[in-house]
């Protein structure tokens, strides 16, 4: 398939480029500054969230979209909605694929009953409320005559990369791993090759359409990674709580996200798409995996 592929420079859109280009799939790219890398089945456009027209001009020639890309600033909900709307206009009445990237704190604090797709989301956290509005118009688009699916990640990890990477080499650098309040926020987690495995099978099952939660079986307090970053990469750094003012200050407004509670269930993409999340755990690559040695 020929695809369009925004976020590709970043964390997880890097991995699935990964993956799309083993896969045999060609691949067009956007970013604001062309990296290096370079690849059979792989090209680059400059350019930005901001470009309507030239998003609309790129989805138009592909067979599918997957966006992936978030500016995480004060920007994010708007240039996010550029998108989503320059995508639905280029597909409309096409029978192509849209896939879209949410993310499970859209749920809010979930307590420690995981939540599945089919609930309503009575109190979403903030933060993401804007990504429920916009998931609901994906959701709609099928109407328009293509097939859309939504995946919301979990707390992502893997390859030695992501925010946990930035968690550790904080703690490196202070002596301090840090937790936020009494660190029992609990969160789904998903490892970035699992999810870019999710991908794949969402642009290839003509059945995957609507919102998926991309979550494996394993979740994680925020205690808990802390104290296995101390203790790999230790003596010398201690596992310490961490005010939430503080972790503003440090982190943005990504601190209010970590802190909560967000459990999920992601039984409808197995169901649906045969998905199989299994990875090794985010605790074993702390400890012994791909953030041993970073």
């Amino acid at each position: 398939m020929k695809i369009f592929l925004t976020g590709a420079t970043g964390y997880t859109g890097s991995v699935v480029l990964d993956h799309l280009l083993r896969a045999g799939h060609q691949v067009t790219a956007i970013a604001r500054t062309i990296p290096d890398r370079t690849g059979s089945g792989l090209d680059w456009v400059q350019g930005d969230f901001s470009e309507a027209e030239k998003i609309s001009d790129l989805s138009a020639k592909a067979d599918a979209v997957v966006h992936i890309g978030a500016s995480h600033n004060d920007e994010m909900e708007r240039l996010d909605k550029i998108v989503i709307d320059a995508v639905a206009d280029a597909l409309a009445g096409t029978g192509k694929v849209f896939v879209n990237t949410s993310a499970t704190p859209i749920y809010g604090d979930t307590g420690m009953t995981p939540r599945d797709e089919h609930e309503p989301i009575e109190n979403p956290h903030p933060l993401r409320a804007w990504r429920m509005r916009h998931d609901q118009q994906v959701v709609a688009m099928t109407e328009r005559g293509f097939r859309t699916a939504i995946l919301r990640p979990g707390y992502i990890y893997g390859r030695g990369a992501g925010i946990l990477l930035s968690a550790i080499n904080r703690a490196r650098s202070s002596g301090v791993a840090r937790f936020i309040g009494d660190g029992t926020g609990w969160s789904s987690t998903v490892h970035v090759d699992a999810l870019s495995e999710l991908y794949l099978l969402a642009l290839a099952n003509d059945k995957a359409t609507g919102i998926y939660n991309a979550v494996s079986d394993e979740i994680v307090r925020n205690a808990d990674i802390a104290q296995a970053i101390a203790l790999k990469f230790g003596p010398g750094i201690i596992a310490e709580s961490q005010p939430l003012e503080e972790a503003r200050a440090v982190m943005g407004k990504l601190a209010d996200l970590i802190v909560i509670t967000c459990i999920c269930s992601s039984q409808r993409a197995r169901d649906d798409m045969g998905w199989l999340p299994n990875a090794p755990s985010v605790l074993s690559e702390i400890v012994g995996g791909s953030y041993s040695n970073v």
